[in-house]
């Protein structure tokens, strides 16, 4: 078993790997891509190269299309980097302002304050990776050539209110950053090219730009990763993010700007999880034991309406259910002075209205009856859905199993039907509907998307529909990468749960 589980985890990895090239190819393939629409704006409106080139970096598509899916993956903290961390965890440091005193947190509930820490694994010493596009500079030198420069001193970010020295040799936006060379624009969007020293000197905002610190183990990497090592022609693509395969999954780019893609999935998992729990649960405790009855009492009335009910479950629309369960228990109970049940959302957002289940039962807003009332429809949609493609599954299963020899042994030693049903044949028959739900894994997280955006509901399987909608393929492609790794895993598990209702397999 072990020499098994050792192959099948090399097997996953290899399985999820490819899982993501899929992914990223095929979300990243859709023509113009996420800035097409700015490109097409009119001149008076269209932005600069240099911001051009700033919206670029922000959302990664800067970078040539390996590297953006390498870095994707495994994050981009290691370009230009002359240091590695080595310890089992990320090197913390403080998170300075602009005073350079750590930022602190207040706690809304306890009112405590709690310092903010930045987190490292790779450490980069002032150069030209340090030096993003759009980030204005002030450089003094000498003058090479037309519009050619050589940087002794780079001031990064100037303040605003300060005046600008007369003794510059150059200033503007950085445009992009290859090794030692980099292109700024000015104002009137003339560009020019500044070629930077080891020996070149950096003034940088409070916070940014700091040296690296004493303390720790660093490894030094600057001949292979940092602006002058072996791969210094992709140093200026270096940034913060740690990858997928390190939890981080970027930024929202539409439907929460600046918000971290975890953060976001986290505050639709809980919806998620107890619609998709409870609907799985129910169907479970409802369609196993009638599969069961309506295998044994085959042909019989109550096996004609289980095997109807299936039938029309499977072909039924989701979406037009759920409108129907909304046009009852919703629009039609109200017109018919009944109390109406809510027709989407999780809680109450105000006071319960007169006439609704939630005003005749005294709920109060955010509680966990109020809760429970949101989930009914929804999980009815759900749990009408699994019920029929399940227990028609088990029903299927019960009656190939009650034909084997071993259940005809069974009963020919004269034990009672009861035991040979549960004891002898129900273990066996549990073998399909184990490979069944166990992919109910993936979907426990990733929700039902249709039944979600059908009764606005806020959780993760709505989240995507309105990533692709939207074109935010950092939430998207997040979804997809959870949903792959989840798949692989439920694989697994539903291998390792047929050796405990089968003896008979055993993996060696």
């Amino acid at each position: 078993m072990t020499n098994y589980l050792i192959r099948r985890f090399f097997q996953m990895i290899i399985v999820v790997l490819l899982s993501t090239v899929a992914i990223y190819v095929l979300l990243n393939i859709a023509p113009g891509g996420p800035l097409s629409g700015i490109k097409l704006g009119s001149l008076k409106n269209r932005p600069s190269e240099a911001d051009m080139a700033r919206l670029e970096a922000y959302l990664g598509i800067n970078k040539p299309i390996f590297l953006r899916y390498l870095t994707w993956l495994i994050g981009d903290d290691w370009l230009g980097a002359d240091w590695v961390y080595v310890g089992l965890g990320n090197y913390r440091y403080p998170k300075l302002g602009s005073d350079g005193q750590q930022l602190v947190t207040n706690d809304p509930n306890t009112g405590e304050q709690e310092p903010q820490w930045n987190y490292a694994r790779f450490w980069t010493d002032p150069s030209p990776a340090l030096l993003p596009t759009g980030y204005t500079l002030w450089i003094w030198g000498e003058k090479t050539g037309t519009r050619e420069f050589t940087a002794d001193h780079i001031q990064v970010k100037p303040p605003i209110t300060e005046a600008r020295p007369k003794d510059l040799v150059a200033f503007g936006k950085v445009v992009s950053v290859v090794a030692d060379m980099v292109t700024i624009e000015d104002a009137g969007g003339v560009k020019s090219t500044v070629t930077v020293g080891q020996s070149t000197t950096y003034t940088f905002p409070t916070g940014e730009g700091l040296p690296r610190p004493e303390n720790g183990t660093w490894l030094n990497i600057s001949g292979l990763t940092s602006s002058y090592g072996l791969l210094k022609q992709y140093s200026g693509f270096h940034n913060t993010n740690r990858g997928i395969l390190r939890l981080d999954f970027g930024w929202s780019w539409k439907l929460a700007v600046g918000q971290p893609v975890v953060d976001l999935i986290k505050s639709r998992l809980g919806n998620t999880l107890i619609l998709m729990i409870t609907a799985t649960v129910v169907s479970l405790i409802i369609a196993i034991p009638i599969g069961i009855y309506s295998g044994v009492h085959q042909y019989s009335g109550t096996d004609y309406a289980v095997t109807t009910f299936a039938f029309f479950g499977s072909a039924m629309p989701v979406f037009w259910f759920g409108l129907m369960l909304i046009l009852l228990f919703s629009y039609g109970f109200k017109q018919w002075g009944l109390p109406y049940m809510p027709s989407g959302g999780t809680v109450l957002v105000r006071e319960a209205q007169p006439g609704t289940l939630e005003a005749l039962l005294n709920i109060s807003k955010g509680s966990f009856i109020d809760r429970l009332v949101h989930i009914i429809l929804p999980s009815i949609m759900l749990s009408l859905l699994y019920l029929a493609g399940w227990s028609r599954y088990m029903r299927s299963s019960m009656l190939e199993v009650l034909r084997q020899d071993y259940v005809r042994t069974a009963r020919a030693k004269g034990l009672i039907e009861r035991v040979v049903i549960i004891k002898h044949a129900l273990r066996n028959a549990l073998i399909p509907i184990i490979t069944i739900v166990v992919f109910q894994l993936p979907g426990i997280f990733g929700g039902a998307i249709l039944t979600e955006t059908v009764f606005s509901y806020p959780g993760v399987g709505r989240l995507y529909f309105e990533a692709l909608s939207a074109s935010d393929w950092p939430v998207a492609m997040a979804y997809l990468f959870i949903q792959a790794v989840l798949v692989v895993i439920a694989t697994l598990l539903g291998d390792v749960l047929y050796t405990v209702v089968d003896p008979r397999i055993r993996f060696k």
